[in-house]
């Protein structure tokens, strides 16, 4: 057995089988069946850590689904965190049935910088050809292969500069954490993280050395792979000596936040920084025009408990601000989750297409790059022409003088 599984025994003991999981669980909601209850993987994953049950391929399809929202570890009421507990038996399923092809994904590429921008780059090569739609239309290809679109032509690393000067008085200096998804699909996320930072009186100083958080690798089982990742990533910014390290993305920032390499490096959620700034050093702006509502990403509402700066920010920025049915439910996204369950992330997703197109929004913002992702790929299977934003690109937009959005 596997320490992280054998240090969460007291943990999944805890475990009254009382269903309060269920109610809360997206996945549930849609599969309706019991293994797929937060429950139902806290007991596979005793079974698993007592030897009763053995590692195999279905053990693995079972705790696969999950979306590590973690709905269900805020809501049990024996405050088990099943999130963790499932992670730990995925890492033991990884360590004893390995997948040659996530091994190949997560530890020999994603966790390399190198290889990835070559892999990006090899992705944008297939797209240019078309040879993804003919993949997809043959089904020689996943359907969650076409969720992130065309990427863009260059990445966000390759376009900004490693040290940015704030505009005027130097009032912080700020670490950027540049994820992989802002990196390679939004890099104008990235430009508008930097430009409004900058605004604010932020020197912003983006490392040139990062790799991945490590969560997609956490996710995948690759736990030793996920703890080099925070170890490399944590000595390049004690080496810089920044007063706090930001993310644009959520599960970016949870990764940063919650790994013990990082124990006394601060890091701080971008909106509540910026609501920060703002309110103190206001350079003035106006008010974006049309209605907007917002997403929270599980990463920030479940697992930072955040939802009060995210809206306070738009409500300075937004004249028309609605929030939409059920705001904080999760999307379906799940970082890779809808590359192997794709019909359940998208069931997952239809209620949450629902909850924007009711909310008469024509701008959805949220924080998460996967979020965007997954958010613009089930409004254009619906038909609706609603754009969809970080919150930091409509901050941007109402620092502007010219036409707004």
């Amino acid at each position: 057995m596997s320490e992280a599984l054998k240090g969460l025994k007291e943990q999944y003991l805890r475990c009254v089988r009382c269903g309060q999981c269920r109610s809360v669980c997206p996945v549930f909601e849609v599969v309706r069946n019991e293994t797929a209850t937060p429950r139902g993987k806290v007991f596979l994953a005793h079974l698993l850590a007592t030897g009763e049950l053995e590692a195999t391929s279905q053990v693995q399809a079972q705790l696969s689904r999950c979306l590590l929202c973690r709905s269900c570890s805020k809501e049990c009421p024996s405050a088990i965190p099943v999130h963790q507990i499932v992670t730990a038996a995925r890492a033991e399923l990884a360590e004893k049935t390995p997948s040659p092809t996530k091994r190949l994904v997560f530890k020999k590429i994603w966790a390399r910088p190198r290889r990835l921008a070559l892999a990006a780059r090899l992705t944008r090569t297939i797209q240019a050809l078309g040879l993804d739609r003919l993949g997809l239309s043959l089904r020689m290809l996943p359907p969650g292969f076409a969720l992130p679109g065309r990427l863009p032509r260059r990445p966000a690393h390759t376009t900004i500069p490693a040290i940015n000067p704030a505009i005027g008085e130097t009032r912080l200096r700020v670490g950027y954490f540049l994820g992989c998804s802002t990196n390679f699909m939004f890099p104008g996320v990235a430009a508008s993280t930097v430009a409004v930072l900058s605004r604010l009186g932020c020197e912003v100083v983006i490392p040139p050395e990062l790799k991945c958080c490590g969560l997609p690798q956490l996710a995948s089982g690759e736990a030793a792979a996920a703890s080099a990742l925070a170890s490399a990533n944590s000595e390049v910014f004690r080496l810089l000596k920044v007063q706090t390290v930001v993310s644009d993305c959520a599960s970016c920032t949870v990764a940063l936040k919650e790994t013990p390499e990082f124990a006394g490096i601060k890091v701080t959620e971008l909106s509540e920084l910026l609501l920060e700034l703002v309110t103190k050093y206001s350079p003035g702006f106006r008010q974006i025009q049309k209605p907007v509502t917002y997403h929270y990403p599980c990463h920030l509402s479940k697992a930072q408990g955040i939802t009060e700066a995210p809206r306070d920010l738009l409500l300075l920025t937004c004249r028309d601000f609605r929030e939409m049915d059920s705001a904080t439910d999760c999307c379906g996204s799940g970082g890779t989750f809808a590359l192997y369950h794709y019909q359940t992330s998208m069931a997952i997703l239809d209620k949450k297409i629902a909850a924007i197109k009711k909310s008469g929004a024509e701008i959805v913002a949220t924080s998460c790059p996967t979020c965007i992702m997954q958010l613009r790929h089930g409004l254009a299977r619906h038909g609706y022409k609603i754009d969809v934003v970080h919150s930091v690109e409509l901050l941007e937009k109402s620092f502007e003088h010219e036409t707004l959005l």
